[in-house]
């Protein structure tokens, strides 16, 4: 009955948020005369329009103007006497190809005084047509998302917790089990709490990756909203000329912050809270893989709180941005069950047939999060091939290992077939020579990195010959690394070798190893630099790694298996005061280094509140890798379309999904117009009317060419649309997932009906 009263209010709750949808559609106007200029101290001229009176909520501003430069002069919305955090907006970038920009901007308390405010640098100006305000409702549309998803989340716990009380009833299960179910699930909500204090400031740290990854996200959403589906170029970056990134790096988790911003999130929170959902999501699998290797969960809990809270992973997630390193890191755990079980079952087993579903899953995961954690991953996949081949060479392991193979490839086939043929056929930086020049052995940590005890944060990220002055802690952890010497002390006395020989002495044995050899590998003294020198696959792929200090996210997972073999270890031995001693010490370092380290990195760190992506600029590329060989950038002005003699042009219009132009050949000769467009093999032109198609090539400076028939007149529109068998490659996908959904929910059926079955018996 109980149950019934709060499906009810969730019910109410959710329509009084839909009905708030509706009726949100007021606007305002201000013609550019209405604005008075002032100018400041510090030679810049400031044009304010007169005061505007609104509600709390989401609101579009619209501003209509010319201007000669690109990114010297900018335009905001103020509020005067509004209280902290009244008003959440950015200055925005005006450019010259432009007449016409927006930018939306969240109210929270009512005002009299909100102004719209044009900045012009003294050297500079700029001429006002007008402004408008426009009404939305993402701010209702947010309470309503906020809404079902806490109504989602509570249903389903509790639904668990009543499925748990009928089984326990059924199985008569100890007291003590409820409260250590309980305690695990408590433990797993404070790692995930502490591992994303950072993400409470409600900004956002100026990390080295940031404003990339940013685009990305809004880049990602904006593809979306056009109905590019599955995302290939993002058409926000370089003042609109698009980017390929989504071609070369997997997009697919950043559609549910892309999913927030279309629901109105500021761009900021969608991008804190994918933060923390990689947190929640890191925390859970690898409780539940490292449980399940262990055969016990409160060891998966203490062996995850190890790889959630290690220093490499929380630096590259808050001090350099790797959102696809973090991202990867959260499937490796799952990864490293799925070998575990490979190489150590029974082939016979009914249940080995299954571990296929694992390797799929998590390499998925690990593909379309980060290709150079796959790759490393693959490496030492081999690794543990070579030292076990005698289990991998068993049938039943070669069959597991072929449908796994098989699965991933055609899971990923729609992101495979676009990459390799961009890689084999475009002329990139990322396909150039002097990509696979670079040497990376002086990107490693000294050993005072990697033993360091005190993870002291830093912004630099230079090679060794400039010291550890200001450095990123590039270091693993005291916590984990009190494993690994750990584990060495129970070898000299002799507690491994008296342990029983069977699985998981092999576990520990081979984790303590591998952990030594990824630390090695992270650090200057592995001769990184002769390995490139044999050229080469071997030297590409060596230089693609970029940084050896990658490994730590491997060094991490062997790490965390070695510090639940100890306790398994302690705890079968009867030690049990040692194993306290040991996780006991352990918890304690690891969560006093990670308050340091965190405290260091807020108290320092300068940082960012985002709303909007046009407040800090679309033209950050990184290493630039995507971009067409030979692009140069400065070149690229928003808005500038070149045509060739007797073509003329107007009424420019781009969005999302492409560029629109009026054109008029008035010769017999054939012509040409440029876009502004990046040129990527895929884009197609063709008449608004008829229909008609017309040649598309490579242009000046690597951009967009459409080629004018002599007399044509009338609307072009060009737009990116992905090549025939990329649209096959996709088909194969989604036919492969439909069967591999099947294979999993056909399994867990038959595993509910057992259990059922024998529960009745």
């Amino acid at each position: 009955m109980k149950k019934k009263w709060v499906l009810l209010l969730q019910l109410l709750v959710l329509m009084l948020c839909v009905a708030g949808l509706f009726g949100k559609d007021k606007t305002w106007n201000m013609e550019g005369a209405e604005f008075s200029g002032m100018q400041q101290e510090d030679g810049r001229f400031v044009f304010s329009s007169g005061a505007f009176s609104l509600g709390p909520g989401v609101y579009k501003a619209h501003l209509s103007y010319e201007t000669q430069d690109d990114m010297v002069n900018a335009w905001n919305v103020e509020a005067e006497g509004s209280a902290f955090d009244g008003l959440l907006s950015n200055a925005c970038m005006l450019y010259s190809g432009l007449t016409e920009t927006d930018m939306y901007f969240w109210l929270l308390e009512k005002t009299d005084s909100l102004q719209v405010k044009v900045i012009c640098d003294a050297s500079s100006g700029v001429v006002i047509h007008g402004t408008g305000l426009e009404e939305t409702n993402l701010g209702a549309r947010c309470l309503l998302v906020i809404f079902l998803t806490v109504f989602i989340l509570w249903d389903i716990l509790i639904f668990q917790n009543g499925n748990a009380f009928s089984q326990n009833d059924i199985k008569k299960t100890a007291w003590e089990s409820e409260m250590e179910r309980r305690g695990i699930l408590f433990g797993m909500i404070v790692l995930v709490l502490v591992s994303s204090v950072p993400l409470l400031t409600g900004y956002e740290i100026a990390s080295a990756d940031l404003n990339g990854h940013l685009q990305r996200l809004e880049g990602t959403k904006d593809a979306l909203l056009a109905g590019q589906f599955p995302v290939r170029i993002h058409p926000n970056w370089l003042q609109g000329y698009g980017y390929a990134t989504g071609v070369f790096y997997c997009d697919t988790f950043l559609y549910i912050p892309a999913f927030l911003r279309m629901t109105g999130f500021p761009l900021g929170a969608a991008y804190l809270i994918y933060k923390f959902l990689v947190n929640a999501g890191t925390v859970v699998i690898a409780c539940e893989s490292f449980g399940r290797i262990f055969k016990n969960r409160l060891i998966g809990l203490f062996a995850a709180a190890l790889y959630t809270l290690n220093i490499y992973r929380l630096v590259t997630m808050y001090l350099k941005d790797h959102l696809g390193q973090y991202t990867a890191a959260m499937f490796l755990p799952l990864f490293a069950y799925g070998v575990w079980r490979l190489l150590s079952e029974d082939g016979k087993q009914k249940e080995y047939k299954r571990i296929w579903i694992l390797l799929v899953f998590s390499v998925t995961g690990i593909i379309q999060s980060h290709i150079l954690t796959c790759e490393m991953t693959a490496v030492f996949s081999v690794i543990i091939g070579l030292v076990f081949i005698k289990r991998v060479l068993r049938k039943e392991t070669l069959l597991e290992t072929g449908k796994a193979f098989a699965g991933i490839i055609l899971l990923n086939f729609w992101f495979i077939i676009p990459f390799l043929d961009y890689m084999m056929t475009q002329k990139l930086i990322i396909t150039g020579e002097q990509v696979y020049t670079r040497e990376i052995q002086g990107r490693g940590s000294l050993l005072p990195q990697l033993f360091g005890i005190f993870a002291l944060s830093g912004p630099a990220d230079h090679d060794v010959s400039s010291g550890m002055q200001g450095e990123i802690p590039f270091t693993i952890g005291a916590g984990l690394l009190a494993g690994l010497f750990y584990y060495g002390y129970l070898c000299l006395t002799g507690r491994v070798r008296g342990q029983k020989k069977d699985a998981m002495r092999s576990l520990g044995i081979f984790s303590a190893v591998l952990s030594v050899l990824t630390l090695f590998m992270a650090s200057v003294y592995f001769p990184w630099n002769r390995l490139q020198g044999l050229g080469g696959f071997l030297a590409k792929g060596i230089s693609a790694i970029q940084y050896p200090t990658r490994i730590y996210v491997i060094a991490a997972v062997f790490l965390s298996i070695l510090g639940g073999c100890i306790l398994k270890l302690e705890y079968d031995s009867g030690r049990m005061k040692s194993l306290w001693l040991y996780a006991g010490g352990t918890l304690i370092t690891l969560f006093l280094v990670t308050g340091m380290y965190f405290s260091g990195l807020l108290s320092e760190s300068p940082f960012y509140k985002i709303y909007e992506e046009n407040s800090f600029g679309n033209s950050y590329l990184s290493g630039r890798e995507y971009l067409p060989l030979g692009t140069d950038e400065s070149l690229l002005k928003a808005g500038r379309v070149i045509a060739s003699e007797g073509i003329s042009c107007k009424d420019f219009k781009k969005d999302h999904a492409g560029v629109e132009l009026y054109c008029e050949n008035g010769s017999a000769a054939d012509g040409y117009v440029e876009l502004p467009l990046l040129y990527y093999r895929g884009y197609q032109a063709g008449d608004r009317e008829t229909g008609e198609r017309f040649t598309v090539s490579d242009g000046d400076n690597h951009v967009v060419r459409v080629e004018v028939p002599g007399g044509y007149q009338g609307e072009i529109y060009t737009s990116f649309a992905s090549p025939w068998y990329w649209r096959a490659a996709e088909i194969v996908t989604v036919i492969a997932w439909c069967c591999f959904l099947v294979c999993c929910f056909r399994g867990r059926i038959r595993r509910d009906t057992l259990k059922n079955g024998r529960s009745s018996l």
